[in-house]
């Protein structure tokens, strides 16, 4: 059984607005499930490191084994301050059982994030696009059935039955799909090692690896969802330090990076070769900071010198003035006097 889309690709939109940014103390995030092109969807964000974000197919009670979900999408970080810098990345991909979400493990730096107008007032919205070119052994959900909610993370089925959107909205082509999310129970979502793998951007990581020692030899008896998991947490480090300069290492950038060793850390594989690069870049705070304030003073010194050059030539300006003054008090027959001599009284000639 297969289900086609129209030729005419139409992306249908979701947005969520995430508040309170600064205050999530989790790796990882939902969104509120949606309905876009008659399936259901969620995204996945890593508010942390190189700020990941995927787009996730959500497993449904009609979906039969060997289904699959051949999807276009665009995620997108909406820039609050000038909506011509919000960037928009787009993938296709054949969502099936065994790679149910994909997207992009380094979507932005943090700094880039924080500093260019994605987070204002400590809010962000992340926003998705999706048109489903065809899918595979799976109904369409309808969205003018009442569906309830009932997330059965941990039985057998891994299914999840997904919330409508507004009862209203019976167009399955209309651009708005669901409202935004305004609140997050950060402490709710917890994904599976399936859930937080990106097998697309494996090619990324090696290409980003090709003059750094490899990671290690993985032991067979290691899954191999473990092994890319860990794979995926070296690229996530090495892409930073690739990226970044030593000046951009403030107190932020070296809390992320620190957050990002700490977890490469967990896999406990023998990366003695990468830590002198990473306690390197997390010593350069101090330093940066010295380095800024020189440049500081420099500019201030530099600033003070043009200002005494231009005291100097206005000075010069000023005597000559105070000469051709003298002049004309002598030429009235006036004598010259200092400033600190008296004035006089009475009637008095010079």
């Amino acid at each position: 059984m297969e289900h086609q889309e129209p030729s005419t690709e139409i992306f249908e939109k979701f947005t969520w607005k995430i508040e309170n940014f600064s205050r999530l103390k989790v790796n990882k995030i939902y969104s509120e499930p949606f309905i876009i092109g008659g399936y259901p969807w969620r995204i996945l964000l890593f508010p942390k490191g190189c700020f990941s974000i995927y787009l996730e197919a959500i497993k449904t009670a009609n979906m039969s084994e060997g289904c699959g979900r051949d999807v276009k999408f665009k995620l997108l970080v909406f820039n609050q301050l000038d909506s011509n810098m919000t960037i928009t990345k787009e993938r296709k991909h054949d969502f099936n059982a065994r790679e149910v979400n994909w997207g992009f493990t380094s979507f932005m730096t943090l700094t880039e994030f924080r500093e260019k107008g994605f987070l204002e007032k400590d809010t962000c919205i992340v926003g998705a696009e999706v048109f489903v070119c065809k899918s595979t052994l799976e109904e369409p959900v309808n969205q003018a059935s009442n569906l309830t909610v009932s997330e059965t993370t941990g039985s057998q089925n891994g299914e999840v039955e997904v919330p409508m959107p507004n009862p209203e909205v019976q167009d399955p082509k209309l651009e708005t799909i669901s409202p935004v999310s305004t609140h997050i129970d950060a402490e709710l979502f917890s994904p599976t090692i399936e859930e937080l793998m990106d097998f697309g951007t494996i090619g990324q990581l090696e290409e980003a690896c090709t003059d750094i020692p490899p990671l290690i030899e993985c032991p067979s008896k290691r899954s191999r969802h473990f092994n890319y998991f860990a794979f995926a947490a070296l690229g996530r480090i090495i892409y930073f330090l690739k990226t970044r300069k030593v000046k951009d290492m403030n107190e932020q950038a070296c809390k992320d990076l620190q957050v990002l060793w700490d977890e490469l850390k967990k896999f406990r594989f023998d990366v003695s070769w990468l830590e002198p690069h990473v306690q390197y870049a997390l010593g350069m705070k101090s330093y940066v900071e010295k380095a800024f304030e020189i440049e500081k003073l420099k500019k201030n010194v530099a600033a003070l010198e043009l200002e005494t050059e231009r005291l100097k030539a206005k000075l010069v300006a000023a005597e000559v003035n105070i000469d051709i003054e003298k002049d004309l008090l002598k030429a009235k027959g006036f004598e010259e006097r200092d400033l600190d001599s008296e004035l006089g009284c009475g009637s008095w000639r010079p």
